[in-house]
């Protein structure tokens, strides 16, 4: 079950501070209130982080079973 939703999880926190974005522009509208700017730059690099770090993983993840699948063919022939 991990496997599964682990990529997923920066997925959902860029749509979490994208929605906080979203409705604080909608309801800052016509007024200079402007709360909703620094949760959402300040948490803007975490989302290339969680998504790098993901692919980073899932590489580091397909070169393994590359790598497994070569010595097993190997061993075939």
């Amino acid at each position: 079950m991990k496997q599964i939703i682990t990529p997923w999880i920066p997925t959902a926190f860029c749509a979490f501070i994208s929605a906080i974005a979203l409705f604080g522009s909608i309801w800052s509208l016509g007024s200079n209130d402007v709360w909703w700017r620094p949760a959402f730059f300040a948490f803007l690099p975490m989302c290339f982080f969680f998504v790098g770090a993901t692919l980073s993983h899932m590489h580091r993840d397909i070169c393994e079973l590359r790598q497994r699948l070569c010595e097993l063919e190997q061993k075939r022939v």
